[in-house]
């Protein structure tokens, strides 16, 4: 969860960032798309997949964690 936060400041905070990510991701340039993710200091890059419309960003708790306590699923539509 603390993840999604950091990403979801560094977007609200940083229009170029969020110009960027989105530009990468609707080129479906996967490489720049998790170097920018990565850029925000995020700790695990969540699993992402890309529309016309938007980007999905699906972060997971740790695998070895018994408890498995969360999943979170952004869904950000292009604007």
């Amino acid at each position: 969860m603390k993840d999604a936060s950091i990403l979801l400041v560094k977007m609200a905070e940083s229009r170029k960032y969020s110009y960027d990510l989105m530009a990468a991701a609707q080129q479906s340039n996967k490489p720049a798309v998790e170097n920018l993710l990565k850029s925000t200091g995020i700790s695990r890059v969540p699993s992402v997949s890309y529309t016309p419309d938007g980007l999905r960003l699906h972060f997971e708790s740790d695998k070895d964690d018994p408890q498995k306590c969360c999943d979170l699923t952004l869904k950000l539509r292009w604007m």
